[in-house]
C-alpha cells in the first residue's frame, strides 16, 4: 500500500430528533476504525434550539449510551468541514434536534486506487447515490 494514496473520502450528516442518540453508532464507528475499514477525518455535532438558533456542540457534551471513549475523536479536523457546512446542516434540522457530521476516509479503497495507479489508470469521477433515491427508483421500476 502506497503511504501517499488517500482513499475515497465521504461524509454523512445524521439528524437525531429531540437531541437524543444512543451509543450504538459510536460503538459501530469504533469497530469500523479498529477493523481498518475507515478512518475518521472530522466528527462535528450541531444543535438547533427550540428557537431555531444553530450552534456547534462539543463532542464531550453529546449525551450517548456507550462505553466507548468518544473523546478519541475530539478535535479531529481535516479542515474539510467549515462553519458554512455546519450552518448548512443546522439549517436542515428540526428545532430541538442534534446532528452529527462525519467525514471519513474509506481505507478499503486505498489498495484499489494503488492498483489503478500502478497500471496507469486514473480516477476521473466519484459520486454517491442516496439510498432513498435508489429505493424510489426501484419502486418506480417495479410498478411500471
Amino acid at each position: 500500500m502506497n503511504e501517499e494514496t488517500l482513499g475515497l473520502v465521504d461524509y454523512l450528516a445524521v439528524e437525531f430528533p429531540a437531541g437524543r442518540m444512543t451509543g450504538e453508532g459510536f460503538d459501530l464507528l469504533a469497530e469500523l476504525v479498529r477493523g481498518g475499514t475507515l478512518r475518521v477525518l472530522d466528527l462535528e455535532f450541531v444543535a438547533k434550539g427550540p428557537d431555531g438558533t444553530v450552534r456547534k456542540v462539543l463532542l464531550g457534551e453529546v449525551e450517548h449510551g456507550s462505553d466507548i471513549d468518544v473523546t478519541r475523536w475530539q478535535g479531529l479536523s481535516s479542515g474539510l468541514l467549515d462553519q458554512e457546512d455546519v450552518m448548512e446542516v443546522g439549517a436542515s434540522l428540526e428545532a430541538g434536534s442534534l446532528a452529527g457530521i462525519l467525514v471519513y476516509e474509506n481505507l478499503w479503497s486505498v489498495a484499489l486506487l494503488d492498483a489503478m495507479d500502478r497500471n496507469g489508470a486514473r480516477l476521473i469521477g466519484q459520486g454517491r447515490i442516496v439510498p432513498q433515491d435508489l429505493l424510489d427508483q426501484l419502486n418506480t421500476t417495479e410498478s411500471s
